[in-house]
Order: C-alpha cells, then sequence, then structure tokens
C-alpha cells in the first residue's frame, strides 16, 4: 500500500520525517526494500506450492483453486514491479533464471487462472472440506473466487488490448465478473495483529506523522467538493480542525507544510487490505467497452463503479449527483480518449487505499494527470513520469548474478533503473 500510495500521489511524506524520502524522490536502489521481492518468494510462493500439491494429492479442489489463483495473483504483483522474474524456476531455490514477462510469464499466469476456473465444478462439488475458517477472503464461497479469477484475467489480458481483443470481447460475452470485493478482512486493533500498514507506520514506527495528503489527489477532490475527503485525509491540527491541507508530492519545505498545518493520511488499524474491488472491476469493464466503442456500455459500468466507489466510504446516496448531466463526475463520450480519461481518473480515486493498481494505470495509459514531483533523487526518473519500475534487489545480484544480468539485458533499455519502462507500460505521462 506504501509503495503505490506514494507513486500514485495519493500521499506524500511529512517534509520534516525521512523514512520514505528515497521513496517519494524516486531513489529507491537496489538494498532499499526488499519486502515486496523476498516475501512472495520466501514465504508466499513455497507455502501456496504446498497448499496446491497436498490438495490435489487429496482432493480438495476447493483449496487447489484459491491456491492456483493467488499463486497467479502474486505473480502478479511481482511482474508489474519489476518485469522480467524468476517464474518457471521461481521455486528452484537458488540460481532462477529470470522469464520474458510479456512471453512467459503472463501467458503463465493466464494458465493458472484458466486452469482453477476449469476447476470450478470440482471446487463447487458437495463433500468437501469446506475451508471457510481459512479463507480470509470469501469465506470458502468458490463461486466468488472464479469470479476474482476471471475479472483478473481480464486485467492481465487488458496490458495488451490490441492484442488480445478476440478473447476480451469473448469474456465480455460470457460476463460472471467480480462483484464481491477481495478483501482480507480480519484485523484487529491489537499488536501485531492490525492491517500490516498500520501496524508499521502509525503503530510500530518512531512517528506517526510521516503519511499525509498529497496536492494532486486532494486537489482533485476538493475542486468537486468530493465527500471522500473526510475519508482519506484527517482535518489540520492547527486552530479549529475545520480545514484540510496537503503537501506538493515530494517537498521538502517543513516551513511551510508543518505537521500542524497539513492533513494526516486516514489509516485504520483494523482497515481492509484489497487485492480487487467490486468498483474497480466495473471500472475495468468501462474501459473495455470504451476501447471497443461501446459508448452505452462503457458508460453503463463507469456509472456504476463510480456509485461503488461511494458506497464504499459510505457516500452511496451522494453518487447520483456526481454523475448526472452537467454534473462534475458526467461520463465523457466524446471521443475514446475522453472516455479514457475520465474512467482511468475516477478509477485511480476508488483506487484509495488499493492503489499499486492506481500506479499500474498510471503507467499503463498515462491517466490521470498528476503534478511533476517537486524534486527526483534519481536521474533516470524525471519528475513528470515517476517511478516506472522496481530494481532487481541487491541479494539477487550477490546469489544470482548471470541471470540478474541476463534479466537486465532484456529490459526495454538494458537498464536496471526505476525509470525503465516496462513491455505494458511505455505510455507517455501527461502532468499538468
Amino acid at each position: 500500500q506504501l509503495y503505490g500510495s506514494m507513486w500514485s500521489q495519493h500521499y506524500t511524506q511529512n517534509p520534516s520525517s525521512s523514512q520514505y524520502i528515497t521513496l517519494v524522490n524516486y531513489a529507491m536502489t537496489s538494498s532499499s526494500d526488499l519486502r515486496l521481492w523476498r516475501i512472495p518468494y520466501a514465504d508466499v510462493l513455497p507455502d501456496l506450492d504446498l497448499v496446491i500439491k497436498k490438495s490435489e494429492e487429496e482432493g480438495a479442489w476447493n483449496y487447489w483453486v484459491v491456491g492456483k489463483i493467488m499463486t497467479a495473483f502474486t505473480y502478479h504483483v511481482l511482474t508489474d514491479a519489476y518485469g522480467d522474474i524468476p517464474f518457471t524456476e521461481a521455486l528452484k531455490g537458488q540460481n532462477c533464471k529470470y522469464d520474458d514477462s510479456k512471453t512467459v510469464v503472463y501467458p503463465g499466469i493466464i494458465k493458472m487462472l484458466d486452469d482453477a476456473i476449469d476447476k470450478e465444478a470440482e471446487a463447487s462439488a458437495k463433500g468437501l472440506k469446506t475451508m471457510n475458517v481459512e479463507d480470509y477472503i470469501y469465506d470458502g464461497d468458490i463461486a466468488k473466487w472464479i469470479r476474482f479469477a476471471k475479472t483478473l484475467k481480464l486485467k492481465l489480458l487488458m496490458r495488451d488490448f490490441d492484442t488480445n481483443k478476440a478473447e476480451i470481447q469473448t469474456m465480455l460475452a460470457a460476463g460472471d465478473f467480480l462483484k464481491d470485493d477481495a478483501t482480507v478482512h480480519c484485523f484487529e486493533d491489537v499488536v501485531n495483529k492490525s492491517n500490516p500498514f498500520y501496524e508499521n507506520d502509525r503503530r510500530q514506527l518512531n512517528t506517526t506523522n510521516n503519511v499525509r495528503a498529497c496536492t494532486t489527489l486532494y486537489n482533485y477532490l476538493a475542486e468537486y467538493e468530493d465527500p471522500r475527503i473526510g475519508d482519506f485525509y484527517e482535518k489540520t491540527a492547527a486552530s479549529d480542525r475545520t480545514e484540510y491541507r496537503a503537501i506538493p508530492y515530494g517537498n521538502r519545505t517543513s516551513s511551510a507544510y508543518s505537521i500542524s498545518t497539513t492533513s494526516r493520511a486516514v489509516i485504520g488499524a483494523t482497515d481492509p487490505v484489497y487485492y480487487m474491488s467490486a468498483a474497480e472491476a466495473e471500472y475495468l469493464l468501462a474501459e473495455c467497452y470504451a476501447r471497443l466503442g461501446d459508448k452505452g456500455s462503457a458508460k453503463t459500468h463507469y456509472d456504476k463503479a463510480v456509485e461503488f466507489s461511494f458506497a464504499r466510504w459510505n457516500h452511496g446516496d451522494k453518487a447520483a449527483e456526481f454523475i448526472a448531466v452537467g454534473k462534475p463526475y458526467e461520463f465523457q463520450d466524446t471521443d475514446e480518449e475522453s472516455m479514457l480519461k475520465c474512467i482511468l481518473t475516477q478509477k485511480w480515486i476508488a483506487c484509495y487505499p488499493d492503489p499499486m493498481n492506481g500506479w499500474a494505470d498510471f503507467r499503463r495509459t498515462g491517466y490521470p494527470r498528476i503534478f511533476p514531483a517537486t524534486e527526483s533523487m534519481n536521474a533516470d526518473c524525471n519528475t513528470g513520469r515517476g517511478q516506472r519500475r522496481l530494481r532487481f534487489t541487491r541479494s539477487e545480484y550477490n546469489n544470482n548474478k548471470a541471470n540478474v544480468e541476463a534479466a537486465v539485458s532484456m529490459l526495454s533499455n538494458g537498464k536496471d533503473s526505476n525509470g525503465t519502462d516496462l513491455w505494458w507500460a511505455m505510455k507517455e505521462n501527461g502532468t499538468y
């Protein structure tokens, strides 16, 4: 959540703190933060592999389906962050080769999802051991898991719309996409049992004032008096706490943007962690239809997405007034570009606080338009285009040097840089 929130410009860093300065100013190195690489490869993927193997042996196809879908999701997060990654040899342990993201990893992930979807009947059969206790996302409801898998597959196919157009149309005709948020919602306001972002930033960090409102998102919401402002940001501590105030992304002027005069991000101990939301699914469908030139279907799904986005924050009764004719969030269908701008800008808001999707869409489509960062501490990342990917980790360079160097040579510019575009994310971004 932290990475995507910063690079989507939902949040920025408190100017008088330094914990996230390399993150905000695009200066992360191969040694900066290894968790996004280490945890999936050392913990998550091996555990899921055990689930898949054991459930296959026992014919516990409901567990098998969930294991496959979560494995696919994990690889999706990794390849969207790094590009080429160990995939076919990922569980080998050492000296794993890196596979090409476009020709091997993405097709491999999609096959995993297809395999899971094809097992729906077996996974839904009577007599299987129930997994509602272990399933923190859908409480053992396989139909919901299959919808999640189908929507994730559609999302991956949209990385290359022109190539996958026919398959996308087939999926749209079949329907059955995600209707229920895919969230982990079991957190408690207890040490080491709360939302991970809250636990690390608010409970265990040496300051609770680090993550602040960013002007990019705040100004957009404020311009249209969007009621979600109060769900995203706290009022300032100064005066009578009636005002919100944000900080330009990456600004380090503590005298101008003090803790007492700027808004802190709202982060709760029991906040759910989102893998995908119903709003995201509807925005995805709206984009599909917009690219296919079906303005009516695009509008239908866009309107529903905005309604879901508002309802998520208990403002469902206000959505209609925002999307009505002549109102701020009215669907714009002059041409394809106007539809995409409308859809993806609203989707960016809805990605709060699931912002890795917002960061991916920003790289993929050029939307939303953002304010250039105040400063970039990395010559490879200009202030307008921002962070494009994560660098391969220092541990990989130390222990898997030949394979890492081969992977670097396959990157779009042959450089392991934060500013290197991935194959699906080479759209020139717009800035204000």
